[in-house]
């Protein structure tokens, strides 16, 4: 014979009453979900201990190992911060994927329970139940009524996998951020201890520098590279001006930047300060240093080395000689740079 389509499987009253009770599926335990491993960042490098030389040598040996420390871990800074915009990115997502679920089961929670009621009000809660004997098994109502009790069913279960991963990944995101923040604070130490050396070398190389023609006095500090270049140029004081010359007896104002570089290793500057307006590192005039270069004029038609305390060295003009100068008496201050 064959089979009847209209025919319904007979379901025990205890199974169909389970399917109901997905009602209140809201309260469910979470199904358990399978962990992501923990996040590791590899161990950042013992920190280097506090430099003690007091030689130039031996600052500048501390230096250079601190100088390396910084740099590793600056880098691991950066992949943690890289690190955790991912993993923020993943803890949205798997939130924004587990409100979409609760927000299609709302409406499907509430269309069973209004289902459930209206059989019930109807006199027939036995028919729902399976409990009437009637060889059809179900009835359409309640037939009805348990499909949309294991759609409901489905939805919850997604609903506990995609909360299960939303832990997960806030979870991850703590432990992520918990490394950058250490990453980050190892790497400020270190920055720290680099200045610390920094300054200790300045103290061991800081020139004072006097002009006995205008009565200035400034003084060179550091040991890098422009500081260098400063100190050179500073020992031709009092040379002529001379337009187009770059020394070793006479100057332009930018002919004695090009030579006091190339005296410290930094050969075939550009003789222009156009040219050199538009290498190395622009600086504010608020953090001036020793050997930076300070540019005048709109087309920086003049130029100077920066010495300390708003002072700075340079070769003015025709009939004049090498000199040190205020920059408060120029108002045509147009920038300047640090070219390490």
């Amino acid at each position: 014979m064959a089979p009847d389509p209209h025919r319904r499987r007979r379901v025990t009253p205890a199974a169909t009453a389970a399917a109901l009770l997905l009602i209140g599926l809201g309260a469910t335990a979470p199904v358990a979900a399978h962990a992501a491993p923990p996040f590791r960042l590899a161990a950042a490098p013992e920190a280097a201990p506090s430099p003690t030389p007091t030689t130039e040598k031996g600052l500048r040996k501390s230096l250079n190992a601190l100088n390396e420390e910084a740099e590793i871990l600056t880098e691991k800074f950066n992949k943690a911060r890289v690190d955790l915009k991912a993993a923020q990115k993943a803890q949205r997502d798997a939130a924004r994927t587990a409100q979409t679920l609760r927000n299609q089961a709302a409406p499907a929670r509430e269309q069973l329970g209004r289902m459930a009621a209206a059989n019930y009000m109807a006199g027939a809660p036995d028919a729902i139940f399976g409990a009437s004997g009637s060889p059809d098994g179900l009835s359409d109502s309640a037939y009805l009524v348990e499909n949309q009790a294991h759609a409901v069913k489905a939805l919850q279960r997604q609903i506990d996998q995609a909360e299960a991963a939303e832990r997960d990944a806030g979870a991850k995101t703590a432990q992520v951020k918990k490394a950058w923040e250490g990453a980050k604070k190892a790497r400020a130490e270190a920055k720290s201890k680099v200045t610390e050396v920094m300054k200790r070398l300045d103290k061991l190389s800081t020139t004072s520098a006097s002009d006995p023609r205008t009565g200035l006095t400034a003084t060179i500090k550091g040991s890098d590279l422009p500081a260098k270049m400063a100190r050179k140029a500073y020992g031709k004081l009092g040379s002529p001006y001379v337009w187009g010359a770059a020394g070793p007896g006479s100057f332009d104002c930018s002919g004695l930047v090009v030579w006091a570089y190339a005296q410290v290793g930094k050969s075939g500057l550009p003789h222009y300060t156009g040219d050199l307006y538009q290498l190395g590192t622009k600086v504010s005039r608020g953090q001036l240093r020793s050997g930076d270069l300070v540019y005048f004029g709109s087309n920086l038609h003049h130029m100077g080395i920066y010495l300390s305390d708003g002072k700075y060295l340079h070769a003015p003009q025709t009939g004049d000689v090498v000199k040190i100068s205020r920059l408060s008496d120029r108002s045509d201050f147009a920038g300047a740079n640090r070219i390490t």
